[in-house]
């Protein structure tokens, strides 16, 4: 059954745009349009929406300077991606340089950042927002004078930015928390462990997660503990969970380097291994293979880090006056098995590595050799 919804997630009415990663600028006619881009390996699925920008009032002249500004920077997605961006700029002849500024979590500083940037009269912004709510303001006043915004990443409301590029979290949460009711036949206690609390991406997440644990009505969900995406917070919690709670079934997961942590908590306590979700990082799809001889069970969500060098296209495709689509949800591919773990877990790279990524293997090695 999850695996028909997911072929069916992944195949119907999907646009796969062919030049996103070949063409100088992202062209977005449709008689550019084809079944499907296969980029190193990997076939990116690029679902697109069907609303267009109007994106004339930011036509203008480059080269240009691009803002960039991220959440964070303390995990190792967060490295990649910003990889991803410099990389991309550097074979885009119409970009003169990145300005790279950092929130640190902080809602204040991102808002800072942005009018920073504005300031410095930047031509284009990507931006993965800490929240939406509070960002509101401050991006439309970067519209307003004239500079497209493109959010990456975090969910945000479409009319806040001119576009978006990501990956759909609520799915994340509805296909991961799926995975664990039939894995334990629709009856058991679940513990959730959940990224930076009040984060777009977390809260999706674990939206999705909860409709589907909620109709399951022998299925308990007996704590939910916020870990950061962190292994070592991770471990911590899910190590206070087990002298609290003497059955636990499985562990839902919101991502990063959580499933991790969770599975050293077990391993140190001496408890047998519970089904667990996590995310296609190279750790964890290292870890899973080994511990999936001792019966180990599991599916991991990917999450291409290749979302910056998609909106660094969008932005310059804004400035160049033509329509780009509204948003853009990234997969590739959609859900991994132990078959996917097996065929793309580098023994060779630390475990920060995220697959799905169109970096050189070059640039990977350099990033990531152990």
């Amino acid at each position: 059954m999850l695996e028909k919804n997911i072929l069916v997630k992944l195949f119907v009415a999907v646009f796969i745009l062919v030049v996103i990663f070949s063409a100088p600028v992202f062209a977005m006619t449709s008689a550019e349009i084809s079944s499907q881009v296969e980029v190193k390996g990997w076939k990116y699925v690029i679902d697109a929406s069907e609303e267009m920008v109007d994106t004339a009032k930011f036509k203008k002249d480059g080269p240009y300077t691009i803002g960039y500004v991220t959440i964070f920077m303390s995990n190792s997605w967060s490295t990649q991606m910003k990889e991803e961006i410099m990389v991309e700029a550097e074979k885009q002849e119409m970009v003169e340089s990145i300005v790279h500024l950092d929130a640190q979590l902080e809602v204040a500083k991102q808002i800072s950042a942005v009018e920073d940037l504005v300031a410095k009269g930047v031509d284009a912004i990507v931006i993965d927002p800490v929240s939406p709510q509070a960002m509101q303001g401050v991006l439309t006043m970067a519209q307003d004078n004239g500079i497209p915004v493109i959010a990456i990443s975090s969910q945000i409301p479409l009319e806040q930015v001119t576009a978006w590029v990501g990956r759909d979290d609520k799915e994340y949460g509805r296909v991961t928390a799926q995975w664990l009711v039939e894995e334990l036949g629709y009856k058991g206690n679940i513990v959730a462990l959940s990224g930076i609390a009040g984060n777009p991406v977390t809260e999706q997440r674990w939206a999705g997660a909860e409709e589907v644990f909620k109709e399951n009505e022998d299925i308990e969900v007996i704590t939910r503990e916020f870990a950061d995406w962190g292994f070592a917070q991770a471990k911590s919690a899910m190590a206070n969970i087990l002298s609290a709670y003497p059955q636990i079934d499985a562990v839902w997961s919101g991502g990063g380097a959580m499933t991790q942590g969770a599975m050293e908590a077990y391993s140190d306590a001496g408890r047998e291994m519970i089904p667990m979700v996590g995310e296609a990082n190279n750790g964890f799809l290292l870890d899973w293979i080994e511990a999936s001889q001792n019966g180990f069970s599991s599916i991991a969500f990917n999450n291409p880090t290749s979302h910056s060098a998609i909106g660094l296209k969008l932005a310059l495709k804004a400035l160049n006056g033509e329509p780009i689509p509204e948003q853009l949800n990234v997969t590739a591919p959609y859900i991994f098995t132990l078959q996917d773990a097996e065929k793309y877990a580098d023994e060779n790279l630390e475990d920060g590595y995220w697959v799905g990524t169109t970096l050189s293997r070059e640039k990977i090695e350099e990033l990531w050799s152990k």
